[in-house]
């Protein structure tokens, strides 16, 4: 039976850089465009509650981003908006979105059980653009966060009613300078950094070793950088304004800030590849960079994947202008396999990401990382990151095939 009153609305990077096709595609009534997603759905919750009328539509109450159906027509309220007070936002029911699902098989959970919070939308770094196979910086041009006391009241809720043990500040660029610095003293000021593991997403060049050392302080653990190539060409095309040069020096920095202070801080870095550009040579040198930093103790584990441009991106906008898109099925951006024609066969694509994983399969970096282990957590934690990675091997191994 078909329920008349069952609404579906959509919302995400990709309806927001091409809300109408999703109309065109199915049956959606509404779609909600820009970052505020949560503020648009409370508000058209709201709108759908007040009685119909012959003389009042409940479209005239919704704000602007919204794009709906209305006698057969699409429609829209126009441009969203983000200027909504984030610190307005309730404390999310943890209960109500299950969150035990995703609290222990986590492999980059030292400690469990573990959660997700967001301090900001989404990446403050923004020079030119931003990265051009970011969503978030392309599509939604404001950067906000949160207040410091925002955030630390969420992580103690989290301490006291959840138990939680870690938690990862998934802000796409978790924020820098004195905002840091006040959350970091905040942390422990309320002893938090005894209590948690807090980990983030992080940009090279953005930290000085006193940072790295408040951060230690602090609690910070798993601090995951964009490395994505090591090709400077690359890099400079996706205008991350990083140099590959400068990378090894930053992550010595963070050791010797975790020496200084006793601290537990653990590079991790993401690595990409696929690019249209790039040579099979190229892309062995990304290969041979992260095993190099394996090998020298300044990274503790990476992430590599596939290349994918999203809509809404200037990466997209490029590949379509270069006809680097090898298909147009949605269905095949899903990291399985390479989306972009590149100067390599898709075999050779899957086998590099697969040699990314590899890299950290050096005698050193093993001895070393058997000699850190001091107790059962450390253990447990190692058992869950090993399967991790053999799962990732597995799974590049399987789409080879």
């Amino acid at each position: 039976m078909i329920n008349s009153k069952l609404k579906t609305v959509l919302f995400g990077d990709h309806v927001t850089a091409l809300p109408e096709e999703s109309f065109h595609n199915s049956q959606v009534d509404y779609v909600l465009t820009g970052g505020d997603y949560d503020f648009l759905l409370l508000n058209l919750c709201q709108a759908l509650r007040k009685p119909f009328t012959v003389h009042r539509s409940p479209f005239t109450d919704l704000g602007p981003g919204i794009w709906y159906r209305e006698n057969g027509e699409i429609k829209n309220t126009g441009r969203f908006q983000l200027n909504h007070d984030l610190d307005s936002l309730p404390v999310i029911d943890r209960d109500l979105t299950k969150w035990k699902l995703y609290a222990y098989e986590n492999g980059n959970y030292k400690l469990t059980p573990g959660t997700y919070i967001m301090a900001g939308r989404d990446c403050w770094w923004r020079r030119n653009g931003g990265c051009t196979f970011c969503s978030w910086t392309t599509l939604y041009p404001t950067w906000r966060v949160r207040s410091v006391e925002n955030v630390l009241d969420e992580i103690g809720e989290l301490i006291e009613k959840y138990h939680i043990r870690e938690i990862m500040g998934d802000t796409g660029t978790f924020p820098a300078g004195e905002w840091l610095r006040e959350f970091c003293q905040g942390m422990i000021k309320r002893g938090y950094n005894e209590r948690i593991n807090f980990n983030c997403n992080l940009r090279f060049g953005a930290l000085t070793r006193e940072d790295y050392q408040l951060m230690a302080k602090a609690g910070f653990r798993f601090l995951l950088y964009g490395l994505e190539s090591a090709s400077q060409e690359t890099i400079n095309r996706l205008n991350k304004d990083i140099e590959i040069a400068a990378i090894e020096k930053e992550l010595g920095e963070v050791k010797k800030a975790n020496r200084e202070v006793k601290g537990r801080l653990e590079p991790h870095v993401t690595c990409m590849v696929g690019y249209p550009w790039e040579t099979k040579v190229e892309a062995e040198k990304t290969i041979q960079m992260t095993k190099d930093l394996f090998s020298k103790g300044l990274i503790d584990s990476l992430q590599a994947t596939i290349m994918i441009p999203y809509p809404g991106t200037v990466l997209f906008e490029e590949c379509r202008k270069n006809g680097w898109l090898k298909s147009g099925d949605w269905d095949r951006f899903d990291m399985s396999q390479p989306a972009m024609k590149t100067r390599m066969k898709d075999e050779e694509v899957m086998r590099l990401t697969q040699g990314i994983y590899k890299s950290f399969i050096t005698p050193r970096f093993l001895v070393r990382k058997i000699i850190s282990i001091r107790n059962i957590e450390d253990l447990k934690f190692f058992w869950r990151a090993g399967k991790a990675v053999l799962g990732h091997l597995r799974d590049f191994m399987r789409r080879r095939e």
